[in-house]
């Protein structure tokens, strides 16, 4: 069959654009799909895999550990949120002061954390935290105050990780939330001085409710990089002391690597991705709220 010039051009078009779908189905769409099906099953990895049903789910709501890691995530999440974006704004609105020199530097520097390598940040804070020699323990002792078990006591571990993300991640949001700002247009901002008002207040009645998309775009964002909170619990703590830092996703790990409950451990996947969804989802529904869109 001969084919014509538009015909050669589509299947040219294709070959080109070919292995990415290759690549997508094989390293995406398959894992998921099978992660999928071992949800139903009990696999180890090595033998034949047995079919139990929704016997993982069931298992998963009664299982004291899963329960455990879920608290951590979201007490994790409830306290590190209002930490990042309140310190991202407020870092946002002192860069965006006409009068402060070496913006760029500035900007630079708090950004800075977000490119480095999570592990070595990891590393870097598990120095910083060490109770004889931590350079955190020695302010502290220096300054008159008790020296703290950061990474040995359960009351401390969280606290720990949630210091460490802050700091890593309000540089990044900074950015985000000072794009921000610089789009909204000076006319608003001067024709609410010639109404008498004050900066603090043309802050809160205008800066505030004009960058709510943006805050909650920040939100959604933090919503889904702290379900899968990882690295830093691994790294840190390995999810003790008495498994009072272990996440979600530390515990999926445990599950699927250590354990080699490979059904287990996929079950516990596709919650996540159903509690990622659901907040995603309703926080999306926020955002049209507050921009007065529907849908």
């Amino acid at each position: 069959m001969k084919l014509n010039m538009k015909q050669k051009k589509i299947i040219t078009a294709y070959t080109f654009v070919s292995p990415f779908f290759i690549l997508f189905g094989l390293f995406m769409v398959y894992p998921m799909v099978f992660s999928f099906y071992l949800s139903f099953h009990n696999w180890d990895g090595f033998s034949p895999a047995q079919f139990i049903g929704l016997k993982n789910y069931f298992f998963l709501f009664k299982d004291r550990l899963f329960i455990q890691a879920l608290y951590n995530t979201i007490y994790i999440f409830l306290i590190s949120t209002p930490l990042q974006l309140v310190g991202a704004l407020f870092l946002a609105a002192l860069l965006n002061l006409s009068y402060i020199k070496l913006k760029n530097f500035f900007r630079a520097a708090y950004y800075l954390p977000i490119v480095a390598s999570i592990v070595v940040i990891s590393v870097m804070f598990l120095v910083l935290y060490d109770y004889d020699y931590g350079l955190v323990n020695y302010i502290l002792s220096f300054l008159g105050f008790t020296k703290i078990p950061w990474l040995a006591a359960r009351e401390w571990s969280k606290i720990a990780l949630i210091l460490m993300i802050s700091w890593r991640w309000t540089g990044y949001n900074m950015i985000i939330i000072l794009a921000g700002m610089q789009a909204i247009p000076d006319e608003i901002y001067e024709a609410a001085t010639i109404d008498g008002a004050s900066r603090t207040a043309a802050f809160f009645k205008i800066t505030i409710p004009l960058l709510k998309p943006v805050l909650i775009f920040c939100y959604i964002l933090m919503i889904i990089g702290l379900l899968q909170l990882f690295v830093e619990p691994y790294v840190l703590t390995r999810g003790g002391p008495e498994n009072s830092s272990l996440t979600i996703v530390h515990y999926l790990f445990k599950q699927g690597f250590e354990y080699f409950r490979l059904g287990y451990a996929s079950t516990i996947a596709y919650v996540l991705l159903i509690f990622t969804f659901i907040f995603s989802y309703f926080n999306m529904k926020l955002l049209n709220r507050g921009t007065g869109e529907e849908g």
